[in-house]
């Protein structure tokens, strides 16, 4: 993945009453520390981060000698992630101008990571903090010019962002989209995937699976007019999509995409594993 992370020093700011109220915040950010990790990501940081304020008369710093379980698992994972370089602030030079003023609605943000990461069309990660929860900061620099800058929390917001940059694939994407609904994408084929899908497609498709989780039982996915949920009742062997592949045991269901298309997939428990979508109707034809 070709993007550049940055880690948001500003969103710790002693909003914190100790050490485990932020070790229970953090777990989202945690997951997207695992997730840079996992696409070769490096998180750029600014080397002021070790003195920012977690609680009020605690920083970064003494973060190393907190106690407990949680905190020995927590803190041996967060230090890994962000005691290697690279400092953006050791380079020999800036993405940013450092003569010019960078700011946040009325904050200066000139010289931190928000500025650096705008001018380097970045992605910041933030600490839970309401100022920098999951949202699109506008950076103003020099009351002239304005960035767009991506500040998340959660792995679900960050890779809405990278997907929007095309730095996702799809089903990377959907398996984080709908990790721990009732969809599963972990199982979709390659080969009967989107790639024929046009953009449009493709929304409307993400449109009937937000529908379809929206749903609190599995009676009221049934009973949906617009999905249609069904058994697929190939009408004959010669017409049977699944002929021959590895879930020929498994029972097959279908639900409408917004016509003509079709998730095709089976349920086990209160799962849903999609393994194929149809693009035009043609098998759903015949089942």
């Amino acid at each position: 993945m070709k993007e550049t992370i940055y880690l948001n020093e500003l969103s710790l700011d002693g909003q914190y009453n100790s050490f485990e109220e932020f070790f229970q915040n953090i777990l989202p950010v945690m997951k997207c520390f695992k997730f840079a990790a996992e696409k070769n990501c490096r998180i750029q940081k600014h080397s002021m981060l070790y003195k920012q304020k977690i609680t009020k008369d605690k920083t970064w710093n003494d973060l190393r000698g907190a106690k407990g379980d949680m905190a020995t698992r927590l803190k041996s994972l967060l230090l890994a992630a962000t005691d290697s370089p690279p400092f953006w602030d050791y380079k020999e030079e800036y993405a940013q101008d450092l003569a010019s003023k960078y700011y946040l609605e009325q904050q200066d943000v000139s010289a931190t990571s928000l500025a650096e990461a705008a001018e380097d069309y970045g992605i910041v990660i933030s600490f839970p903090n309401e100022k920098y929860q999951d949202k699109i900061l506008k950076i103003m620099k020099n009351n002239e010019e304005t960035f767009e800058l991506p500040t998340a929390v959660t792995v679900k917001f960050m890779v809405e962002q990278l997907r929007e940059r095309q730095q996702l694939s799809l089903q990377e994407y959907l398996i984080i989209k709908y990790e721990n609904t009732r969809l599963d994408f972990s199982t979709l084929e390659p080969e009967y995937g989107f790639d024929s899908f046009e953009k449009d497609e493709i929304n409307e498709c993400l449109r009937s699976f937000d529908r379809f989780v929206s749903f609190q039982s599995w009676e009221e996915i049934y009973q949906d007019q617009g999905l249609r949920y069904k058994k697929y009742s190939p009408s004959s062997r010669e017409h049977d999509w699944f002929r021959g592949s590895t879930y020929k045991g498994k029972e097959i269901d279908k639900f409408r995409c917004i016509n003509p298309k079709r998730c095709f997939g089976y349920r086990e428990g209160e799962i849903f594993y999609v393994l194929r979508m149809e693009r035009n109707h043609k098998i759903s034809d015949f089942g």
